[in-house]
């Protein structure tokens, strides 16, 4: 993080969070400036916080407990599934792995995969729990099918394992990240692959996008009428605010087609 901070020319870096943090980047104290924007995922404190201060600040997003969504064809390896399915439920109890795949076989496949798979990791309970609360595997009769259940998702990751994954790729409609094929994991959009990882959660992949550079950015609007098209704007404008019942706005038109400069 600190080399990434110099590569970017960052001057000053706090070492504070929890909500304690936010509250004090909303509003300010002695120490820490008061900001313009948050961003970047918490725990549920840090996000209630986020969304207490919205308004005297902006925020990027509410971002809640992880989730995984797999969609999977009768190609798919198990193992791969499982593991993938595993990688999220490590991260908390509240965190989402979910399969949806046309193949029963597959599907009974991975849930015996998933119980060998658990024996063997360090966060085996938090695991157990994740997938025991929010864990599921759907059976559809189409892969089309199961592109719609995901879409209606809109998974924070979202996993297309199947013989012809980019010829499902234009069906997705809501998902933070898509994860493409048998050598694109999800862990390696955690930690190397480029796009940002804060993602949306929640279902709010329907509204939000991905971090990224334009987060940072705003944009205005700039008018400038000459006096030639202005006049020739003028009567549409009258007509309008007069239809509304604002005078002044009216006016204002009037005032400078009237003008003799």
């Amino acid at each position: 993080v600190l080399v990434a901070a110099r590569e970017s020319r960052v001057s000053r870096i706090f070492k504070i969070g929890g909500a304690q943090a936010i509250a004090a980047l909303a509003f300010g104290t002695e120490l820490v400036p008061k900001v313009d924007k948050i961003t970047g995922p918490g725990n549920i404190f840090v996000t209630l916080a986020k969304k207490a201060v919205y308004g005297y600040c902006d925020i990027d997003m509410l971002a809640g407990p992880s989730e995984i969504l797999i969609v999977a064809d009768q190609t798919a390896d198990k193992r791969y599934i499982a593991a993938d399915m595993l990688s999220q439920a490590e991260h908390d109890v509240l965190a989402s792995s979910i399969l949806i795949t046309d193949s029963a076989e597959l599907a009974a496949a991975v849930e015996e995969e998933l119980i060998s798979q658990l024996a063997q990791l360090p966060r085996r309970e938090i695991a157990e729990q994740a997938l025991q609360q929010n864990g599921l595997i759907l059976v559809t009769e189409t892969i089309l099918e199961a592109m719609e259940l995901a879409n209606l998702s809109a998974p924070e990751h979202l996993e297309i394992l199947t013989a012809d994954p980019f010829g499902l790729l234009p069906y997705v409609k809501h998902a933070g990240a898509v994860f493409l094929g048998p050598w694109s994991p999800e862990p390696l959009g955690d930690y190397l692959a480029g796009p940002n990882h804060v993602l949306p959660t929640g279902g709010t992949a329907r509204f939000y996008s991905v971090l990224n550079v334009e987060t940072f950015m705003k944009k205005t609007s700039i008018i400038a009428y000459s006096q030639q098209a202005l006049l020739a704007a003028s009567n549409q404008v009258i007509r309008l605010a007069e239809a509304e019942g604002l005078e002044a706005h009216a006016n204002a038109i009037r005032v400078r087609r009237e003008s003799k400069c």
